[in-house]
């Protein structure tokens, strides 16, 4: 008998073992896609307008949107290819049940880094159907404007503290009365040094 117990895998957590469809993972990657060109357009107006000193413009929003949304379609068309062009497991047999293990792991892995190619290459066309559907560009500007104004309103509700003019004389004791707080807690601590 061992004088130890026995290693044993902890309980994997329960997750929905189904996989999703495609047009699923497509509106998901779509709506996360959206989030994050509201947040360049707002960015990039709050940025135009502290910059330039420009006016809030629709105009000039959409079209920080279309530069967003060409950008993501690079970058995400580029990680698509990418998938694309990474090699496949080959299918042939082997009898080590190691070896079968593994060739069973890559083509999950392949089947995983397809669907994911997939979901991508869906994401990219959601993407360039929203760029060129000008109600969309006009409503995502529009929320994003919203988004600017909620956020400069919670900013103005933040209280300020009042700023307390000290004089030179009343500066000077102020750090004298630290400094000899500091002496008499290190005398404290470290007693005479």
């Amino acid at each position: 008998m061992r004088p130890w117990t026995a290693r044993t895998r902890p309980a994997a957590p329960p997750f929905d073992e189904r996989p999703l469809d495609l047009p699923h993972l497509v509106d998901e990657g779509h709506l996360v896609a959206v989030s994050a060109l509201r947040l360049a357009i707002k960015n990039g107006m709050i940025l135009t307008t502290i910059r330039d000193g420009e006016p809030w413009s629709d105009d000039a929003a959409v079209a920080i949107g279309r530069r967003s949304v060409d950008a993501l379609v690079t970058e995400l068309s580029t990680t698509a290819e990418h998938l694309a062009a990474q090699p496949r497991p080959s299918t042939g047999s082997s009898r080590a049940r190691s070896q079968r293990a593994r060739a069973a792991r890559d083509r999950e892995e392949a089947a995983r880094i397809d669907a994911r190619r997939r979901t991508l290459t869906g994401v990219v066309e959601r993407l360039r159907a929203t760029r060129e559907d000008d109600d969309v560009m006009l409503e995502l500007a529009q929320r994003a404007r919203d988004d600017v104004l909620a956020e400069l309103v919670h900013a103005r509700l933040i209280p300020r503290a009042s700023v307390v003019t000290v004089s030179e004389e009343e500066q000077r004791q102020a750090i004298e009365g630290v400094k000899a707080d500091l002496q008499l807690l290190m005398l404290e601590v470290y007693g005479d040094y």
